[in-house]
């Protein structure tokens, strides 16, 4: 923080009152953040009951979790995985063999599922591709976030726009291509 800022922040804090409140405020952070990932978290869930896909079911949990999964099969197959700051396609339960997934994915069939990100950050042995902090809000931030911190303020205060990027990132992995191939996946590789 510079000198000016510094100066100017310290004269906020004209009173132990307002000093008080802002120590309690920091210690409190955590909850505030969590509140507005649930308000995201929430607003994706409802819009996606309202507009689902008759071939994806949607399952949430903690405060910023959602997957989207073939209808019939299990919340941990082969999923579509909102993860707070990452969007990700993934299996993590042990549902699936992931060494036969990575064999069956070197089929060139399977690169539309790849394609259908902006960009890959990375993948593991568990996860085909994922995107990190990759949302744009018009400002210097867009697409690199550089923490969950700051982008949880966009979770809560630009909650519509931000639920708007989720959902298309989301529905680019729902055409009937990449649905059959998720079902392909499932099928094959389940242990």
């Amino acid at each position: 923080m510079n000198e000016e800022l510094l100066q100017q922040a310290m004269l906020l804090f004209d009173t132990a009152e307002k000093w008080n409140a802002f120590i309690e405020l920091l210690n409190r952070n955590g909850e505030i953040q969590n509140r507005w990932w649930k308000s995201l978290q929430s607003t994706v869930y409802q819009r996606e009951l309202r507009e689902s896909n008759p071939d994806w079911d949607i399952y949430i949990w903690n405060n910023w979790d959602i997957k989207w999964f073939i209808k019939g099969e299990s919340p941990n197959s082969l999923v579509i995985h909102f993860w707070g700051d990452t969007f990700r396609v993934f299996s993590n339960s042990g549902a699936l063999e992931f060494n036969e997934v990575n064999e069956l994915i070197k089929d060139p069939r399977f690169d539309c599922i790849r394609n259908a990100f902006d960009r890959i950050d990375g993948t593991n042995h568990e996860t085909i591709a994922w995107e990190h902090r990759n949302f744009s809000f018009g400002t210097i931030f867009d697409s690199k976030f550089p923490d969950h911190r700051t982008l949880s303020w966009y979770a809560g205060n630009k909650t519509e726009e931000f639920a708007d990027q989720i959902i298309k990132k989301v529905r680019r992995l729902q055409t009937p291509e990449i649905t059959d191939l998720f079902r392909e996946i499932n099928q094959k590789c389940r242990k």
